[in-house]
């Protein structure tokens, strides 16, 4: 199944700013194995928002999904 992944921020091996992006994902996915198929670590990772609904890694992702992965703010 088919899904869109929306980056925010910086994050490794992603561009600076926004992206979007199709995903393949087995269906019953999390949005932890989703993450991981994207080779992003954990710590880089602030928020995770599904259809802009805040959500877990747990959360099982369907056909049609946006997945929003928010690096961590940071500031001084």
């Amino acid at each position: 199944m088919r899904i869109q992944v929306k980056t925010v921020g910086m994050l490794r091996d992603l561009e600076a700013g926004r992206r979007i992006e199709t995903l393949e994902i087995l269906q019953g996915s999390s949005a932890a194995q989703a993450i991981a198929l994207l080779k992003i670590q954990d710590w880089e990772i602030g928020f995770i928002k599904i259809n802009g609904q805040a959500a877990g890694r747990e959360f099982i992702l369907k056909e049609g999904d946006e997945l929003t992965l928010i690096a961590p703010l940071g500031g001084g």
